[in-house]
């Protein structure tokens, strides 16, 4: 009879658990994700407006590298202060602090604090189709970048992000082959400007 009445008494606390809280405790246990990822961009009228693909790195402390290979190479990196933004055919690379506000660093999600979701988006379950889940996040403040942003768990891995603007443009975002809470790339998170690039600071 104890051990039934210890299961009566957390049923009501498992009972209050919606979307947000079960999406805050998937991101708490993301201390480092790296792998590939295939990006697609479909304009407002329904059209297929550019892939990309590349390789991503992403740990806490809103630290990240994401690189674009394809079509054209382009290189955004982050030390949690800093963001270098490199494109190798310019020969240029565009400098400027981190904003910690995830409505316009939709890859903090993953690298951030996870209880500032709660408070920069309100979330709702989309989808689950066995240990596959989806939650929508709107975001709460003001002139948001994207109207929607969906982010897909399957077990406890990412899989996809989704995210539209106001005006029906959308970012399709496949991850492949991901590894979870390895060791960071030594030297990953910071960029060192090749000789003879043109450097564009803004604050």
């Amino acid at each position: 009879m104890r051990f039934f009445s210890i299961i009566a008494l957390m049923l009501p606390t498992l009972a209050l658990a919606g979307p947000a809280e079960d999406l805050v405790a998937r991101l708490d246990q993301l201390r480092v994700l790296s792998g590939h990822f295939e990006q697609t961009v479909i304009g407002e009228g329904g059209e297929r407006a550019r892939d990309s693909a590349g390789t991503l790195e992403v740990a806490r402390g809103n630290r990240f590298y994401w690189h674009t290979e394809r079509p054209y190479e382009q290189l955004a990196v982050s030390d949690g202060a800093t963001v270098w933004v490199y494109d190798p055919d310019l020969e240029q690379v565009v400098v400027r602090p981190l904003s910690d506000d995830l409505g316009e660093t939709p890859a903090l999600l993953f690298g951030g604090d996870p209880s500032a979701v709660t408070r920069a988006f309100s979330v709702s379950e989309q989808d689950r189709q066995g240990e596959r889940v989806t939650y929508r996040l709107r975001p709460k403040a003001g002139d948001p970048l994207f109207d929607t942003l969906d982010v897909t768990f399957n077990g406890e891995t990412p899989s996809a992000m989704r995210l539209e603007d106001a005006l029906g443009q959308k970012t399709l975002i496949d991850f492949r082959d991901l590894t979870i809470n390895g060791e960071p790339t030594p030297g990953r998170f910071k960029f060192q400007p090749p000789e003879g690039t043109d450097i564009i600071r803004q604050q």
